[in-house]
């Protein structure tokens, strides 16, 4: 059965959030959530949806499309089980897998999906529609439905907040979330790279150095004894050192670095160095503390490598080179110098054995590597009746000598028993939504009609490159959008990119580069194609016919449709691509499913509105501008294409 690449609808109203409410159901239990998007996909002995165990199930989908003006459509599916549908909550009747012709009119349009899957519990839905005069069979895309309201997602703050480091949570077998084995730094050695000072500020109240943290704070710095035990820590992890050493960053690199921390598009996830304030409204990571935090060149070599010490981190490796990481490394030692965030507290002189007794009484230990083991331990989670009436989550009054976590009040009471199921049942598209949230991939990447945050906070940064000649001058070229990235990418490829083993890289004119997260990058590839309804795929081995490769460099040369003006083809250059280049033809088979690339070339704008490449197809029936060729058959021209392409492939 043909499956075909979701896109991004772009006359459509885009709406941020855009989600469908559905109701998973099995062995007699049922859990509601928001997906992106009409389409899943289960395989044999996956749970269906986080907080279920595997098995047969039924899905009932309700959204609302946002219609902008009339159109006359046909649905179908792509399906392995069986389905019903509602539109405007009339049943609609389907005949060999596809409905009659449907009016709908401007505005909303509710629609409802009953889906049922094989006895085997194996299973997969996609809803496609077609509009003849505007678009082709196409799925119905995550951009068109009217959004809902955001819901706290319990599992990923139990998760996220390392929860399960401290307390027991007993075996949950191999469908659990893979974060709850995610640990904190490994504390070896951090008296090496790390001051004293920061590190007392940082126990004494983390959530005030950075705002988004899930470090919980230990001690209350309010009081005497509270500033103490902070001093004291601070002190005991001070000592662990080795007594390496290595020169601090060359302040006359700043410049240069300035201009890295602009082009690398670091305000996407950062404050600049200099910004004393927090910016609480996008959840930034402050920069303003680096300079009292990093000792000698530490901070190089965390630039370098983020994952070394601690494997979870959300900072993404860029795969700095030397001048590259020392320079940025020099620029925000030197912005940041003076701006730090003031002292909450007093604090005495620290005391490096009682803060050793001490971190093994908080068991500091169940989180972090390389400290004393503990002494104590948290009670286990079956041993909790009532999450929320003391403890971590209890009010503060309350909470006893139990640490204060960095949640809201609606956090913390949306943490109870209930999230247990979830933990212990989880899937690869729950996995992949919270990564995108995690990872905060939608900061730099539009994410259905979403825009992403780096096109509006950019310009805090652009005066970094002011001393750069001619740079106003260069042609913005946009990152792609992170959309359609599950219906775009083979599996193979999405890994490389995730892992930063991706070679050549496929944009290697864009000054800014994707990094790489290589701890998420199998499952979080893997959890995007499940968003769309598809599995894993591969590029395809078979060797194209001659006759096709033939037709296909004919339609791509300047005889045709004049694709390698713009398209290098492996070592041969693009014939006139200046700023403006497209993906190197010789990258295009291994990258791109072969439905998500006909649904490309069919209309790229649809998919990716300010896209620089132009259209091929005729808008008001589809045939391929060349009627020469093919006898102006789109598909056909597009596949030949391919098959040259598939040729390329070295």
């Amino acid at each position: 059965m043909r499956f075909i690449s979701l896109i991004a609808l772009s006359c459509f109203i885009a709406s941020a959030n855009a989600t469908i409410t559905a109701t998973f159901s099995s062995g007699g239990k049922s859990v509601t959530k928001q997906i992106r998007m009409p389409a899943l996909r289960v395989e044999a002995g996956e749970s269906p949806a986080a907080g279920l165990a595997p098995g047969a199930f039924t899905v009932d989908l309700k959204g609302t499309l946002t219609i902008p003006k009339r159109y006359r459509v046909y649905f179908s599916y792509d399906i392995e089980g069986t389905a019903t549908m509602k539109v405007n909550g009339e049943d609609l009747p389907f005949t060999d897998g596809k409905s009659e012709r449907l009016r709908l009119n401007p505005g909303e349009v509710p629609i409802e999906v009953h889906y049922k899957s094989p006895d085997n519990g194996a299973g997969s839905f996609r809803l496609h529609w077609e509009e003849r005069k505007e678009f082709p069979r196409e799925p119905v895309s995550s951009t068109v439905f009217i959004k809902s309201d955001s819901e706290i997602n319990a599992a990923h703050l139990f998760a996220n907040h390392n929860c399960a480091q401290c307390h027991d949570t007993g075996d949950l077998g191999a469908h659990a979330m893979p974060e709850l084995k995610y640990a904190g730094p490994n504390l070896t050695g951090i008296g090496d790279r790390t001051t004293e000072a920061w590190l007392t500020r940082w126990i004494a109240q983390p959530d005030k150095l950075k705002p988004s943290t899930s470090m919980p704070a230990m001690v209350d710095h309010t009081k005497p004894e509270g500033a103490q035990a902070a001093a004291d820590l601070g002190a005991y992890l001070a000592s662990l050192n080795t007594g390496a050493t290595s020169p601090a960053p060359d302040q006359s690199l700043a410049q240069t670095g300035g201009a890295h921390f602009h082009k690398l598009g670091c305000a996407a996830c950062h404050t600049k160095p200099s910004a004393d304030e927090p910016d609480f409204d996008h959840k930034r990571i402050p920069l303003n503390n680096v300079a009292t935090k990093f000792k000698g060149g530490s901070l190089i070599s965390f630039l370098k490598n983020p994952q070394q010490h601690h494997e979870a981190i959300k900072m993404p490796n860029f795969r700095l080179n030397d001048e590259e990481a020392k320079s940025l490394a020099a620029y925000l030692t030197k912005e940041s110098t003076g701006n730090h965030t003031p002292d909450p507290s007093e604090f005495p002189p620290g005391d490096a054995a009682r803060g050793k007794e001490l971190s093994a009484s908080l068991n500091c230990a169940a989180c972090h590597e390389g400290l004393e083991k503990a002494t104590t331990s948290a009670p286990k989670l079956a041993d909790f009746k009532d999450w929320n009436t003391k403890g971590c989550l209890g009010p503060d009054e309350k909470r006893g000598k139990a640490p204060r976590l960095n949640l809201t009040a609606e956090e913390k009471a949306a943490l109870t028993p209930k999230v247990v199921p979830e933990l212990k049942f989880d899937t690869l598209e729950a996995y992949a939504t919270r990564q995108v949230e995690s990872l905060r991939c939608a900061s730099c990447h539009t994410h259905d009609g979403k825009a992403d945050l780096l096109t509006a906070v950019h310009g805090e940064t652009k005066s970094l490159i002011a001393h750069i000649e001619g740079h106003d001058e260069r042609l913005d070229q946009s990152r792609p959008p992170l959309t359609h990235m599950g219906a775009m990418l083979n599996t193979p490829f999405f890994e490389s990119m995730l892992l930063g083993t991706a070679n050549p890289r496929p944009r290697p004119w864009l000054e800014m580069r994707m990094p790489a997260f290589p701890l998420h990058a199998k499952d979080l590839a893997a959890g995007l194609a499940r968003q769309h309804g598809l599995g894993k795929a591969e590029p395809g081995k078979e060797k194209p016919a001659a006759d096709q490769v033939k037709l296909g460099e004919q339609l791509v040369a300047m005889t045709g449709y004049a694709c390698v003006t713009c398209h290098a083809q492996n070592d041969k250059p693009a014939l006139a691509a200046f700023e403006v280049q497209g993906i190197n033809f010789g990258e295009v088979h291994k990258r791109l499913r072969p439905d998500y690339y006909h649904q490309w070339m069919f209309n790229p704008a649809r998919m990716v509105p300010n896209t620089k490449m132009p259209r091929y197809t005729n808008p008001d029936d589809g045939t391929g501008l060349r009627t020469d060729l093919l006898e102006g058959d789109a598909q056909k021209q597009f596949e030949a294409i391919r098959a040259y392409l598939q040729s390329l492939q070295k």
